[in-house]
């Protein structure tokens, strides 16, 4: 076999692979044993008929195409192996060149490389910022609405009130042939806040509920809004809307007074120290979640700003069909599919994909490469005691998400619990290498390196066994899939 190969820029390579003749002679005498048996020949028994006869009853074309197909599964791996490519995936059949001589050109995803800048020299403070008595008195108030009463108000909203109301809302000026609604009418209950404690996050937008005080039931209003550049609302964004409401109802909210008697009806809490105190922890957790997602993704696009990453185009397809599936998920969940998620944004799903998955894709897949590279580097290592964690912290995770006992009937046990133990030894890796990372940006890790230079070390005994730990590593080489057979080619 003759092989001639091309590196491609896409990080893929081409590969044409010459075929002997006596070896396609081979694989025909092969293909008529094979169409013998599944084609009824009179006079002859199911894969007895000799070749020539074959060749008669089915016709040359019909031969020749399945002998090259038992051609590129034999020769496929065959010729990956003498071209020393390391494939990243299943190659593609891109053409048969010529049948005089059998030429196939085969297109085969490299496996990624990952070279690293100086990452160790990257630095970045880690600075949560705190929880304030600010944040846990609106806590508070929160819970003040949520165990509040409600009472009939014959007059005219005021600050403090709660709204009922219906609203809806169309664009001021819209595109030609464009439908102007955005808001179909809806019922809606809002709660008219003091100024000091106006939410961001308000619905339809910042201050909407204080455009309400003075409204009685009844009574209609248009409210019309411009929406920043920076608002949450992506397809909105520098769009006037005009907003009809009208007031159901009004009704005054008597709020609880924030004492331990109050404390003690939301939980175990004995006063208003215990509940507060217990509040603190909770969005000191939820802020610390959200700031880790943000410090590491900054700290890992630090780091890949200085590496080169390749990979082919194969892997960012996966990546995007992952993201798809995932948003199909969430919208499913929703009661909403993604044909009406797109035309709610106005876009096509090619437009989608290309300008919004595309782009999550790829910062995603060079972020987990880049992890990899930075695991492998460190030399990482995972103990037994570590993946037993995870493991439990991952079935828990599933066991409470509701799709356990559907996965469990679709998915046979070893091979959901050999899924769940893949997930949970990524998790336990992936945090092992944003704490290093962590390390290396604060600069923890070259001061744990100094204090260990000037610190004496232990002297050896002879006599005491080196702990057994299992490491990723060590794992990958026991596997029984450490040197697989080359996936054979898509045709």
């Amino acid at each position: 076999m003759k092989i001639e190969t091309e590196t491609r820029d896409d990080h893929q390579v081409k590969l044409i692979a010459e075929i002997e003749p006596e070896v396609y002679e081979k694989s025909k005498r092969q293909a008529a044993r094979k169409i013998a048996q599944t084609t009824k020949i009179p006079g002859f028994r199911p894969g007895k008929a000799p070749f020539e006869v074959v060749r008669r009853m089915v016709g040359e074309k019909a031969l020749q195409e399945e002998a090259l197909d038992i051609l590129v599964d034999e020769i496929y791996p065959q010729a990956i192996k003498e071209a020393g490519i390391n494939p990243s995936g299943p190659g593609a059949l891109e053409e048969i060149v010529s049948i005089d001589p059998v030429k196939f050109s085969f297109l085969i995803p490299l496996a990624p490389t990952v070279k690293l800048g100086d990452y160790s020299s990257v630095r970045l403070p880690y600075e949560p910022t705190p929880v304030t008595d600010e944040q846990i008195d609106q806590f508070i108030e929160r819970l003040r609405t949520s165990y509040s009463t409600v009472t009939p108000a014959e007059r005219p909203s005021q600050e403090g009130d709660m709204v009922y109301l219906t609203i809806s809302g169309s664009l001021v000026h819209p595109e030609e042939g464009k439908d102007p609604s955005v808001i179909e009418e809806r019922p809606l209950q809002v709660m008219i806040r003091p100024t000091d404690q106006q939410n961001e996050e308000e619905w339809p937008f910042p201050g909407f509920a204080r455009e309400l005080i003075g409204l009685s039931a009844d009574e209609e209003k248009t409210i019309s809004h411009t929406f920043s550049e920076d608002s949450h609302y992506e397809t909105l964004t520098g769009k006037e809307i005009e907003f009809q409401v009208k007031v159901t109802s009004v009704k005054g909210v008597e709020l609880p007074e924030v004492n331990d008697e109050f404390a003690q009806t939301l939980g175990e809490f004995q006063n208003m120290e215990a509940l507060r105190s217990s509040i603190r922890t909770g969005l000191e957790n939820n802020g610390r979640e959200e700031y880790d997602r943000d410090y590491y993704a900054k700290l890992i696009d630090m780091i890949g700003a200085d590496a080169e990453v390749q990979y082919p185009p194969q892997m960012l397809q996966e990546e995007i069909d992952s993201l798809l599936r995932s948003l199909e998920k969430d919208l499913a969940d929703q009661k909403m599919d993604l044909e009406t998620y797109l035309k709610v944004r106005e876009t096509d799903r090619e437009t989608f994909i290309e300008n919004e998955i595309k782009p999550a894709a790829i910062k995603r897949l060079v972020r987990s490469l880049l992890m990899d590279e930075v695991a492998h580097t460190e030399n990482l290592e995972l103990g037994q005691q570590e993946l037993d964690a995870s493991f439990n912290e991952t079935m828990y995770e599933l066991q409470s998400s509701g799709d356990f006992d559907k996965l469990r009937k679709k998915v046979p046990s070893k091979r959901l619990a050999n899924a769940v133990a893949t997930e949970a030894a990524l998790r336990a890796l992936n945090r092992r290498v944003l704490e290093r990372l962590k390390a290396i940006a604060t600069g923890q890790a070259e001061e744990e390196a100094s204090v260990a230079q000037v610190t004496p070390a232990a002297e050896d005994n002879p006599n005491e066994e080196p702990a057994a730990e299992d490491t990723a590593s060590e794992q990958a080489e026991a596997s029984p899939q450490d040197n697989p057979e080359p996936p054979k080619p898509e045709n």
